[in-house]
């Protein structure tokens, strides 16, 4: 197989009049639309995610054993440094992992789930033998994502996880959505967007009605989440009328990237796009360890996540499909 090539294609998915498009170049998701309206941003065959490259934008993409980046692709386990193959010279970081841009095995499918899997490591830099299991499962409203994580090796080995999707409610201009995300901590990034520092937030990312977007350009990591009702936690997207898409997570995914990209590829044309990445741990945590998980060998280790439409309250008449 020569590089670039690919033994999949996308896994299309459809149940509850809900669709979607699974791509197995780094178990992303690549399409979501509930009853026709859209959930996140889509790319379509011209733009296929390629073995070695990876999504556009790493849209939709699974982020393992560590999302965002590593400073100098350096960090040390047990007293030995360690040093990972930079993937963002311009700034000189290992960036979201190894898998964004390797094939999956697809283990299952049926119309309305589908389950993929692949083996990581040893890689230079990260010594250590896992496995990640992904389950994509569309819901009445949207659709869930589970992971399972076991320790392949003989030894106990840190990693983290997070996933990358652009949300999107329907065909709704990204300066006309407002965000919501009730985090009491957001980490002070340099200007390689590695964190130097943490301060305080109100919650809804500075007010309570949340952050209009007109304007606004985000890259930015939160912590200090607010749990949920039930647990878990809960970020929402929405347009003036009140209608959007909710992202929810259990409790292991304690910290979220919220990034705006201004020439995501939407039907042909450049547009902007919101990514709300949630993530088990912090950027660069294999240097600080925030959050970072160690999995001992033979053990499994399980977390999920999950989009849903959120409908406009009653009375409103803005219309954002």
């Amino acid at each position: 197989m020569s590089p670039g090539e690919r033994r999949l294609g996308a896994i299309p998915l459809d149940a509850h009049g809900v669709t979607a498009s699974i791509d197995p170049v780094g178990a992303g998701l690549r399409c979501l639309e509930v009853n026709g309206r859209a959930l996140i941003e889509s790319y379509g065959p011209g733009q296929a995610a390629r073995v070695g490259v990876g999504a556009p934008f790493v849209a939709g993409a699974t982020l393992f054993p560590w999302p965002n980046r590593v400073r100098d692709g350096r960090w040390s386990w047990a007293g030995v440094e360690q040093q990972l193959v930079i993937t963002e010279p311009e700034r000189a970081t290992a960036n979201h992992g190894l898998v964004r841009d390797r094939e999956f095995e697809l283990l299952s499918r049926a119309p309305g789930t589908v389950v993929l899997g692949i083996e990581v490591g040893p890689d230079p830099g990260f010594p250590f033998a896992l496995s990640l299991m992904v389950t994509y499962t569309l819901l009445p409203d949207g659709l869930r994502t589970e992971y399972a994580v076991d320790n392949l090796g003989s030894e106990p080995a840190p990693f983290a996880l997070g996933a990358h999707p652009y949300l999107r409610v329907g065909d709704a201009d990204a300066d006309d959505l407002v965000l919501h995300i009730d985090a009491g901590t957001a980490l002070d990034l340099d200007d390689r967007f590695l964190p130097v520092g943490r301060r305080p937030v109100r919650g809804a990312l500075e007010d309570p009605a949340g952050l209009a977007l007109a304007g606004v350009d985000l890259n930015h990591c939160y912590g200090d989440l607010a749990p949920a009702p039930g647990g878990g936690f809960r970020h929402r997207l929405l347009g003036r009328d009140g209608a959007g898409v909710e992202l929810r997570t259990d409790d292991r995914f304690g910290w979220v990237q919220v990034y705006t990209a201004d020439d995501f590829p939407r039907a042909g044309a450049a547009a902007r796009a919101v990514a709300i990445e949630p993530m088990t741990a912090s950027p660069d945590a294999l240097n600080s360890g925030d959050d970072l998980t160690t999995l001992q060998p033979g053990e499994t280790w399980r977390a999920a996540w999950s989009l849903h439409t959120v409908a406009a309250p009653a009375g409103s008449s803005i219309s954002t499909a």
